[in-house]
């Protein structure tokens, strides 16, 4: 999808103005983490001969949201008002304001749902999740449901399970409810709190936004809205403060196109990205996208401590696939949860290219791309096929996308021996400090 940056003129409070003008076409690539989920095209996996899919393991991102928090509570909405009350607003300050105020409206009492599309997006991952396994949910198997306690993880578990069970009305749905130990884990993890903070990560940061001259860009944004007397009373922190909270408006309302039809507006009357040129707009998603890398992601350490913290969430994955062998009614885990969870797990299992540490920091987007890995809805599944002699294969999937597990030979194509990937992963876990029969909790406290 493409943005066309162009003058346009708006009347507000009695004043005819005339926004910058950008005569250029940006795609939509900044977006990162807030990229819509798209469904997989092309043609369906072929299965191995005499397999069939019997067991499934699915961990989601939450569906496409709303902002975490209400625009009048964020920094920039006070520095608007602030601004605008001294006259320091130039005229395309005012047509932000304007745009704040009106994605203030659409955003309230909606702050942390999941929106329309989000739900759209669930119910299409649970459409094809069924569709193309559907001897896993024949007969009346049993569907276990876990989610964090968000909200958001709440009504994606619901928009998605009720999708399943208009597909498959006989499955009895268990929600086993709230489970932070192995899907929040990164609150759970003093080292890793810490680590958030002040880790290693902060140097990288640093000579990225040195290479990518981002002071000047928070400058050159900022006096796009204020005049030059007030900008000068702006630091350098509050010019990226602010800069930060525009473009988070920019990235979040390709989330909320039915809301904001139904608040009354038009998409372009709230799009945030016509204010940047495309310049901007890529290099901030750059940054951004470096801190999920970092953060979130395999960053210069593949088991560092970002990865190593998803360990009680592999651990559950491998026992209750073991429970499965050893009888267990489930026939499908559903866990909901967050970007946060589904990065660190897909680097943790090895998953390429989620799994690919960088060892140029600047062009670690050649191969690390956050709409590619964690967008909204993003998801990782593992699939358990049989075949009639009671051989196991598992297939592995980023996005319902066939992936390659970094250091696991494959049986087939992409199917993989169960057996290997079990040992794999005992060892994996092995290599962390961490066992399926640990006590997560624990392991989250005292690891370093």
């Amino acid at each position: 999808m493409s943005l066309r940056l162009k003058a346009f003129s708006i009347l507000f409070a009695g004043i005819s103005w005339v926004s910058v003008s950008y005569a250029q076409t940006c795609d939509s690539n900044f977006l990162g983490t807030k990229t819509l989920y798209h469904a997989p095209k092309g043609a369906a996996v072929k299965i191995p001969t005499g397999y069939e899919p019997v067991f499934i393991n699915y961990v989601g991102r939450h569906g496409a949201r709303h902002l975490t928090k209400s625009p009048e509570s964020s920094y920039a909405y006070r520095l608007l008002q602030q601004a605008d009350s001294s006259q320091a607003l130039t005229p395309t300050g005012l047509q932000l304001k304007r745009m704040v105020m009106a994605l203030q409206k659409v955003e309230k009492g909606k702050t942390k749902s999941i929106s329309a599309e989000g739900r759209a997006e669930l119910q299409g991952i649970a459409g094809r999740l069924y569709a193309a396994n559907q001897p896993v949910f024949a007969g009346k198997p049993k569907v276990d449901v876990t989610i964090t306690k968000e909200v958001r993880t709440r009504q994606s578990a619901d928009a998605f399970v009720q999708q399943l069970q208009t597909l498959a009305p006989q499955a009895d749905v268990v929600e086993r409810g709230v489970n932070d130990t192995t899907l929040r884990f990164y609150d759970l993890s003093p080292a890793y709190t810490q680590f958030e903070d002040k880790g290693n990560w902060t140097k990288a940061m640093v000579l990225l936004q040195q290479q990518k001259h981002i002071s000047a860009i928070n400058q050159q944004v900022a006096a796009r809205f204020f005049k030059a007397d007030f900008l000068k009373k702006l630091s350098t922190e509050n010019q990226s403060d602010f800069t930060n909270d525009v473009f988070g408006f920019a990235t979040i309302v390709h989330s909320l196109a039915a809301e904001i039809k139904e608040a009354g507006y038009s998409a372009k009357e709230l799009d945030f990205s016509s204010l940047f040129t495309c310049q901007e707009l890529n290099t901030l998603a750059y940054i951004d996208q470096a801190d999920d890398y970092l953060k979130k992601g395999p960053g210069t350490n593949t088991l560092g401590l970002p990865i190593k913290i998803a360990a009680p969430l592999l651990a559950d994955l491998v026992k209750t696939t073991d429970a499965y062998l050893n009888g267990s009614p489930v026939k499908a885990q559903l866990h909901f949860a967050h970007a946060e969870t589904v990065s660190p797990l897909a680097t943790l299992l090895g998953m390429e290219p989620a799994a690919v540490a960088s060892k140029n920091i600047i062009g670690f987007n050649q191969h690390w791309q956050a709409s590619a890995i964690i967008p909204l809805s993003a998801n990782i599944a593992w699939v358990l096929y049989k075949n009639t002699k009671g051989n196991y294969l598992i297939q592995f999937l980023l996005n319902e996308r066939p992936v390659k597990i970094i250091g696991l030979q494959p049986s087939t194509g992409s199917f993989y021996q169960w057996i290997a990937v079990r040992k794999f992963y005992l060892n994996r876990l092995a290599q962390i400090g961490a066992s399926i029969n640990m006590n997560g909790r624990a392991y989250l406290e005292s690891i370093k």
